[in-house]
């Protein structure tokens, strides 16, 4: 079939010839297109890959290179093919199109109004492949690790810090009896915070990812010194220390007075063999003492007892219960017994937990205890005390001469005890476990008192005989 196009019959003519006015190559071929295969091969790329690397389709590269216009586009497209082909083999340009046109005998192109597609410098496209991937990773995990080992550098090389929340620059006082204290603050976040109080074993808080940390602190009475830090137990780094001082107030002590207090016998107790063991306590005391008092007789059943003042020993407590039957004691001149001897006073010092105890043996009678005691300073305690009753038991007569001298005898439980004249003033005491008999000539003179009660002159009974029993009613009789 004819070509129709005249470029692409004037080429093959050209070429059939072995020669033409562009000038061809070697075998009738195109002298551009050798130069274009040459430098090709000096490459070392096939048209694959400048396919690739170009764009451009293999068959217009190959029509290029075997100078066959038939199988290129038109003028404008041919001449970008070249230009972009003739620019990635590193050759001229503009001198292969001049080259191109001279031996295909192509005007010299009229530029257009529309500028078409111009030859455009080819850079090697970046084409990713495994290896480019392998590297990508690579160049990732070397920032990775340098930006791991660079923050664990820093951190190494790094100091925590600290800051006490209550810290000043005084020490902080609580309130009197306080017993526990927070202490607060902020630190490096993850550091340790060592609370270290009057010196003993450092106590561990840890700062938060806030860097907040708390700790709860017992104190005692007075100053409570805190020394805090913080340490990086990884690097041993640490921080400047800071001093917290706690103090709390101790309130003043009142001063002890000294006392003194009983525990036993119990107030108005009754002593039956009137041995008595008291017993009590002592503060700030070094001696305690205890003074008996005779009161007077002792209490009657039912009766009530008197205060334990040194008055009651001039009343008569029991006087109201006296017999009924029984004349009733004298009240006119009638003389009273001697009173009975007190035991001395006796002082002991108490134990090193302030207890005492003391003993002593009471006749029958109303008693008064007191107890004082005295510190090492003698500052006297206030005087502490109780009464006590030692009933009487038996018969317990009390004979008195009173007016001149008297003859008399008398019995106990039968048997004669004492029989004689006996001088004004002159008296004795008796106890009888059934009974007390006495006779004599002056029964005017002879003044008897009977389990503590006053009766007054033997005479009153009506004779010279006075005889009673443990039934404590005192009556005349015939004879003793």
């Amino acid at each position: 079939m004819t070509s129709t196009n005249p470029m692409r019959r004037t080429a093959r003519r050209s070429i059939g010839r072995g020669g033409g006015r562009g000038g061809l190559g070697r075998d009738g071929r195109s002298a551009v297109g050798e130069k274009l295969r040459d430098a090709r091969e000096v490459k070392g790329v096939d048209l694959y890959r400048v396919e690739r690397d170009t764009k451009i389709r293999v068959k217009f590269l190959a029509a290029l290179e075997d100078g066959d216009m038939a199988d290129l586009p038109g003028d404008v497209y041919a001449r970008g093919f070249l230009r972009n082909y003739a620019t990635y083999l590193g050759m001229d340009a503009d001198e292969i199109e001049e080259e191109w046109r001279e031996e295909f005998g192509a005007a010299k192109p009229v530029m257009p109004t529309i500028v078409g597609p111009q030859p455009m410098t080819i850079h090697r496209g970046v084409v990713f492949q495994r290896s480019h991937l392998v590297i990508a990773m690579v160049v990732v995990i070397v920032l990775v690790v340098g930006a791991y080992f660079g923050y664990q550098l820093t951190r190494y090389l790094s100091y925590p810090t600290l800051a006490v929340s209550s810290a000043g620059p005084t020490m902080v006082t609580v309130p009197i009896g306080t017993t526990n204290y927070t202490l607060s603050g902020t630190a490096t976040p993850g550091t340790t915070v060592l609370i270290s109080w009057n010196g003993q074993e450092s106590r561990e808080a840890v700062a938060d990812d806030s860097g907040h940390w708390t700790y709860q602190a017992l104190l005692q009475a007075g100053s409570n010194q805190f020394d805090v830090i913080a340490k990086n137990l990884d690097t041993n780094h640490a921080s400047q220390t800071i001093r917290l001082v706690v103090f709390v107030p101790t309130p003043t002590p009142s001063p002890v007075v000294p006392a003194v207090a009983f525990a036993t016998p119990a107030d108005g107790a009754s002593i039956a063999d009137g041995k008595v063991t008291v017993t009590g306590t002592g503060t700030a005391v070094s001696t305690v003492t205890l003074t008996p008092t005779y009161l007077g007789a002792p209490l009657a059943p039912g009766a009530t007892l008197p205060p334990p003042t040194p008055s009651a020993a001039a009343a008569s407590p029991v006087a109201s219960s006296s017999p009924s039957a029984a004349p009733r004691p004298s009240s006119s001149g009638s003389p009273g017994p001697t009173p009975t001897p007190a035991p001395e006073p006796t002082t002991v010092a108490p134990a090193a937990d302030g207890s005492f105890t003391l003993s002593l043996q009471l006749k029958p009678g109303l008693w008064r205890l007191s107890l004082a005691g005295a510190s090492v300073q003698g500052v006297q305690t206030q005087t502490v005390a109780r009464t006590v009753t030692v009933p009487y038991t038996g018969v317990n007569v009390t004979l008195q001469v009173t007016g001149g001298a008297a003859w008399l005898r008398y019995f106990v439980d039968g048997a004669a005890v004492g029989q004689s004249t006996y001088p004004d003033g002159w008296q004795v005491t008796v106890v009888g476990k059934k009974s007390f008999c006495v006779v004599s000539a002056a029964a005017s003179r002879v003044y008897a008192t009977i389990n503590g009660v006053q009766y007054g002159p033997v005479s009153q009974f009506g004779g010279t005989h006075l005889y009673v029993d443990v039934s404590g009613v005192p009556k005349n009789v015939n004879s003793c």
